[in-house]
C-alpha cells in the first residue's frame, strides 16, 4: 500500500497537498511515487520511480524545472513560502 501524505507549516499555514507516495496493490512496478522538490520554485510533488526515461517525468508542472528526490517521506522539508521546517501529516493509504 502506499501512503498518502501532506506537508504543513505552521508558521505560514502553506500546504502541500495530498501527496500519494509508495506503491499501490499493483505494486513496484506500475507506480512508485517518490517525494521531489523543484529547485526553481521549491514546489514539494511526487515523481513516478518506475519511469525509464532519464528525469523520470519529473518535471514540475508549476515552472517546468526539474525535480530533485528527496529521501523518505519523513525528511524535514523547508516550507517553499517562509523557509520554516514543515511537518509531515499523513492522510491514509492508497491501492
Amino acid at each position: 500500500m502506499g501512503s498518502i501524505v501532506e506537508y504543513r507549516c505552521t508558521a505560514c499555514t502553506f500546504a502541500t497537498g495530498h501527496l500519494s507516495v509508495g506503491w499501490g496493490k499493483a505494486g513496484r512496478r506500475r507506480f512508485w511515487g517518490g517525494l521531489a522538490r523543484c529547485s526553481p520554485c521549491k514546489k514539494i510533488g511526487v515523481i513516478d520511480l518506475t519511469a525509464t526515461n532519464i528525469d523520470r517525468g519529473g518535471n514540475c508542472v508549476q515552472c517546468g524545472g526539474l525535480l530533485t528526490l528527496l529521501e523518505g517521506i519523513s525528511q524535514s522539508i523547508e516550507c517553499p513560502r517562509c523557509g520554516t521546517a514543515m511537518h509531515h501529516a499523513p492522510l491514509g493509504t492508497w491501492m
